[in-house]
C-alpha cells in the first residue's frame, strides 16, 4: 500500500503540489485525474524518487520512502512507467527488459516470462531494438519493464495517451491482472471512460491539490467532471 501524505514538491522556486494526501490500496487501482499542468505528472515523479518532496512522507508497506533515492524505491517495490514510455531505444526489446529486472534485483527470470504473458505482442519483437516500435508497441514495453521488477506499487502515467484502441483495451486487461494479482496501482489517466472501467478510487488535481477523492462512481458527480474536462 502507498500512502502520499501532505506532500509538497516543485521544481526550484516553483512549487506544483500543495499537501497533496492520496492512498493507493493493494490489490486496488487509485486513478489520479484533473487538466493538464495540474500537477498530476509531478505527483508521480516525487512517488518515484525522481522529484524530492519539500514536505509532507511517502509511505510504501508503512517504511517511510520520503527520501529513499530512485533505485532504492524500485528495489522495494515501485515500477514506474513514465509518460512517454521511458524504454532505451538504442537496445532491443529483450535487453529492455532484461536490464530493468536485473537492475531491481527483486525478481527471478521467471518474471520476465510472466510479463510476455501479459503482453504476448512483445514476444515475435524481442529482438528489435526498441526505438523502432510503435506507439503502443512502445507503451507496453514500458509497462513490461515494471512489471519485471516484481512491484508491489505500479505507478503509470497515462498509459493509454495516443494508443490505438485494440491495444488501449489491452493494457486495461493487464492493469486489471495486475491489482488482482494483489499490486496497487497508481495511475495518471485523463480519458473519463478509462477512468470509468478501470478505478477503484479515484483522486482529482486541481492546481496542485487534491479537490476531490472518493469511489469510482463519484466521478458521476458534475462538478468532480468539470474539474477534469479539458
Amino acid at each position: 500500500m502507498l500512502e502520499v501524505d501532505g506532500v509538497c514538491a516543485g521544481y526550484g522556486r516553483a512549487q506544483v503540489l500543495f499537501d497533496v494526501s492520496v492512498r493507493a490500496e493493494s490489490g486496488a487501482v487509485t486513478c489520479v485525474m484533473g487538466r493538464n499542468g495540474v500537477g498530476k505528472t509531478t505527483l508521480l515523479n516525487t512517488v518515484a524518487g525522481l522529484l524530492p518532496a519539500t514536505a509532507g512522507r511517502v509511505v510504501l508497506d508503512g517504511a517511510d520512502i520520503t527520501r529513499a533515492r530512485p533505485h532504492r524505491r524500485v528495489r522495494d517495490g515501485i515500477g514506474y512507467a513514465p509518460q512517454g514510455h521511458g524504454t532505451f531505444a538504442p537496445m532491443t526489446v529483450a535487453e529492455n527488459i532484461s536490464v530493468a529486472r536485473e537492475a531491481a534485483g527483486r525478481a527471478g527470470p521467471e518474471a520476465v516470462e510472466e510479463a510476455l504473458e501479459l503482453f504476448p505482442r512483445l514476444r515475435p519483437l524481442l529482438d528489435r531494438r526498441a526505438g523502432f516500435l510503435s506507439g503502443g508497441q512502445a507503451q507496453q514495453l514500458a509497462i513490461a519493464r515494471a512489471l519485471v521488477t516484481a512491484p508491489k506499487l505500479l505507478v503509470l502515467d497515462e498509459p493509454t495517451e495516443g494508443i490505438q484502441p485494440s491495444i488501449v483495451a489491452e493494457i486495461e486487461e493487464v492493469i486489471r491482472t495486475v491489482a488482482e494479482r494483489g499490486v496497487a496501482v497508481l495511475l495518471v489517466e485523463q480519458y473519463m471512460d478509462v477512468a470509468l472501467r478501470l478505478a477503484d478510487e479515484v483522486a482529482v488535481i486541481d492546481a496542485g491539490r487534491v479537490v476531490h477523492s472518493g469511489p469510482r462512481t463519484s466521478l458521476e458527480d458534475g462538478e468532480a467532471q468539470k474539474l477534469i474536462a479539458i
